[in-house]
């Protein structure tokens, strides 16, 4: 969901996604970009980034975005997404487990860490969630 079939994650998670559009043609893979535009919980504003995949492993369910322009480069000067879907321990069921990590590097000492970015991850997870079930 949040690579090839990104573009609608709005419909499934409007609290959270305005809208995610591809940068260029082709199929979505490794150096893919995508234009983000998301809603922090934390200030209820809307900000824009530029990311792109950076590191893909399908067999371990990973994946991470590196920002490369928008409004997070204002605070910071790198900014990494990560994504790793674990299949939850002795389930059947395919139920798994998500866990999203940030690792940035701020401009200066008075930038605030990146909350409200984990707290839309978490709600975005939540939504996916809700989604899926609907759809089994």
């Amino acid at each position: 969901m949040f690579t090839r079939d990104a573009p609608q994650l709005s419909k499934y998670l409007p609290e959270v996604i305005q809208s995610v559009e591809v940068i260029g043609e082709g199929e979505i893979r490794l150096g893919t970009g995508f234009v983000w535009k998301c809603i922090i919980p934390e200030c209820g504003s809307a900000i824009v980034t530029k990311h792109k995949i950076t590191a893909v492993d399908n067999k371990n369910r990973s994946i991470t975005y590196t920002v490369f322009e928008g409004d997070v480069m204002n605070d910071f000067t790198s900014f990494n997404v990560n994504l790793d879907i674990t299949p939850k321990f002795g389930a059947n069921d395919g139920t798994s487990l998500v866990k999203w990590s940030i690792e940035y590097e701020k401009a200066n000492e008075d930038v605030a860490d990146p909350v409200g970015i984990l707290k839309g991850c978490e709600i975005a997870t939540t939504g996916m969630n809700i989604h899926l079930l609907k759809q089994a």
